[in-house]
Order: C-alpha cells, then structure tokens, then sequence
C-alpha cells in the first residue's frame, strides 16, 4: 500500500510541475533533421534543426506516411536548378509547416493524399513553387513567389484546396489546374502580379471540371483568370488592374460558370467570352465596365455577359 501511495503521489506531483517521472518516456518526442538529402521514411514528429544549404542535391525527402515536419523557422536553400526542397512521395496524412524553402527546380512537391502545406514560404524556384498531385491535400497561410514557372501547380489531382496565400510575383501562371484535375477549390487568396514575365497571369485552368476559384483577390497579373476547360465555376472574386483580361472563357470551356464577380480596370477588357452568345457558359451578378462576347464588345447591359 505504501508504495502504491508513494507512486500515485509522484506521478501527481510530477504532473503539477510538468515533470517526467524517471524511467517515462516524454511524450511526442520529436526527431531532428539535419542534413541535406536526409529521408524521413518512419512516421513521427521531426524538426529542423538549422538551416541546410543543398546546392546540387534534393533537400529532405519524405516516404512515410503520418509524419509532420516542422522547419521550425529555418530555411532549406539551394542556389542551383536542381531537384526539389522536399519531396513527399505517396503516402497519407504529411504536415509541413514553419520556415521557407528557396531554389531548387521545385520548391515542394507533394505527391500524397490528405497532406498539408501550412505556414511555409516558398521562393525562387525554377519551375514550380509547389507541386500537387493526390488526392485531398491543402496549402494554407503560406508564401508562394518569384517562381520561374508557376507558383502553385495541380495536376492530376482532386479535392485540392488552396486557401488564404500570398501567391505573388510568379512567372506563367500564380495557380495553375491542369492534368485533368477535377473539384478543386482555390479560396480566399491574395493573387498579385503573376504571368508578367510568360504572358499567363493569376489563375489558370487549363483543362479538368468541377472546379471553383471564389473570394480571391487578384491584382495587376497580366490576365486575372483564364477558364479553358468545361464546367468550372468563377464567384465573388475581386479582380484589378489586369495589364490584359480580367476574367475569360475559351471556346473549349462551355458550361462554365462566372458569377457575382468585381472586374474593374483590365487593359484589354474586364470580362471575355470568346462565343458571341456565350456558348451555354452563365455570365451574371457581375460588376464590370468592358466586355467582349465573340469579339464583339459589348458592356453592363449588353449581350450575353452580364
């Protein structure tokens, strides 16, 4: 009885203060990452332990599932073209957050399912800022610029969801959805200045369906969104400054959707059809002073675009 009474007593005590009893293990303990090209092939809590400069070789690579990676404030860097900051290939349930990843061909690429991007700033990549292709994973308060080709890529993926970023300043195109990508959703997102340098510009759906771009900001990018693909959907977004067009829609991409949308300011026309009847796409609830349907211009009140 008494040592019962003396365990209970120190396992209480131990807990008040915040101690661990001797012969206990902490809980959650975290495994450090400190090297270049390290792969992280167990699930568990890992930690950047100081920044890695990877010139020439992959940053850290991940092949288990249920692991999250805290960059912890660091930075993983690399002044060359090649391989990518950190790669997660397949597997489930992936946290990467806290710190930034600069250089390489691509800064991250997440090829898994129900993984997420959070937190993370991702800068001067040569191709893609980060890549995306599984199914279910999310990028959020994050950082993405200055990439050489797009700031955020998905393809061949689904139930994607990109929300509440700064993606700014990107090559071609600041999120582009391609490789017949479906039901993805790109949300509340400040989107500046992209497709200057390669003639794209904010957001782009090249081909996939089932898609919804809503309540993003988007400023001065050379086109604001550009749809090329069938049934996609356009809402409550607010589009400027555009050095070419706000919003359009391809001939490829009939049956889309582009409603109560704010288009001011494009050089080349706030809103583009490219059908003069617009071709079974919905045009309505948006604030707009230029239009073309076919060509044709048109304005508030007039023709198909509403």
């Amino acid at each position: 009885m008494r040592r019962l009474l003396k365990k209970h007593l120190t396992l209480t005590i131990c807990s008040v203060i915040g101690l661990v009893p001797l012969g206990a293990s902490p809980a959650h303990a975290s495994t450090s990452v400190t090297a270049c090209g390290q792969t992280l092939a167990a699930p568990g809590d890992y930690v950047l332990t100081h920044d890695l400069q990877c010139n020439g070789t992959d940053g850290i690579n991940i092949t288990a599932s249920d692991v999250v990676l805290h960059l912890a404030g660091h930075t993983i860097a690399s002044t060359a073209c090649a391989g990518a900051g950190i790669t997660v290939g397949g597997g489930s349930r992936v946290t990467i957050d806290g710190g930034t990843v600069r250089g390489f061909t691509d800064g991250i690429v997440l090829a898994a399912s129900s993984s997420r991007v959070t937190g993370v700033t991702v800068t001067g990549a040569c191709v893609f800022g980060i890549a995306l292709s599984g199914v279910a994973n999310q990028v959020d308060t994050s950082v993405v610029t200055l990439s050489g080709l797009d700031g955020i890529g998905i393809g061949a993926a689904s139930g994607t969801v990109i929300r509440s970023n700064d993606i700014s300043d990107n090559a071609r195109v600041g999120v582009d959805i391609s490789n017949f990508s479906n039901d993805n959703v790109v949300s509340n997102n400040i989107i500046n200045r992209n497709g200057i340098l390669s003639g794209q510009g904010g957001v782009a759906i090249f081909n996939g369906s089932g898609n919804r771009i809503e309540n993003n900001a988007l400023n001065h990018n050379l086109n604001g969104i550009e749809i090329e693909a069938p049934h996609n959907m356009v809402t409550g977004n607010t589009v400027s400054g555009s050095a070419s067009l706000g919003i359009f829609v391809v001939l490829t991409a009939s049956s889309s959707t582009v409603t109560v949308n704010t288009v001011l300011g494009s050089a080349s026309g706030d809103l583009s059809d490219d059908s003069a009847t617009c071709s079974g796409n919905i045009w309505k609830g948006n604030t707009f002073q230029t239009s073309f349907a076919g060509g044709v211009a048109g304005g508030p009140g007039v023709g198909c675009i509403q």
